[in-house]
């Protein structure tokens, strides 16, 4: 039997669960990350919005990647907690935000991006695959995160 996870907004407003294991973390230095999380870097991991069971109603900000893509990003609207982000809208393929998971202290990031941005003063394990902007084909490096 798969264990459940559960995570959501800071008010309760967004809820959201899954079964199964957390999949391996990244961590994104890059400005923008910075910014959305108001701290020295992001930590996400990547899943597939189908495979989430969502309670309330997230908003959705429409932005422009660094890549020139669309990004949506989904956040709740009484507490403004990012909750996931999209290149698609409505959502398939997420990059779910790790601090939005009710138990998320044991997650270690195994991967980092856009390190040349990273904050003075933060350490990372050189033993994680690091990255001074982003790979090619950052998909495809998501998901082979931790193998």
């Amino acid at each position: 039997m798969s264990e459940t996870q559960t995570g959501g907004c800071q008010c309760g407003a967004v809820r959201y669960a899954f079964n199964g294991p957390v999949p391996p973390a990244y961590a994104c230095h890059c400005g923008e990350c910075k910014k959305q999380s108001a701290s020295a870097f992001s930590m996400s991991i990547p899943f597939t919005y189908d495979g989430l069971t969502v309670t309330g109603t997230p908003k959705i900000l429409e932005t422009t990647a660094h890549s020139g893509k669309r990004k949506y990003n989904y956040f709740c609207g009484k507490c403004g907690t990012r909750l996931w982000h999209s290149g698609t809208n409505p959502p398939t393929a997420i990059t779910l935000k790790v601090g939005t998971l009710d138990h998320s202290a044991d997650i270690t990031p195994v991967g980092h991006l856009w390190v040349s941005k990273k904050q003075t003063g933060i350490m990372l394990d050189p033993e994680t695959d690091q990255h001074q902007t982003q790979p090619d084909d950052v998909v495809a490096w998501r998901s082979n995160l931790g193998q």
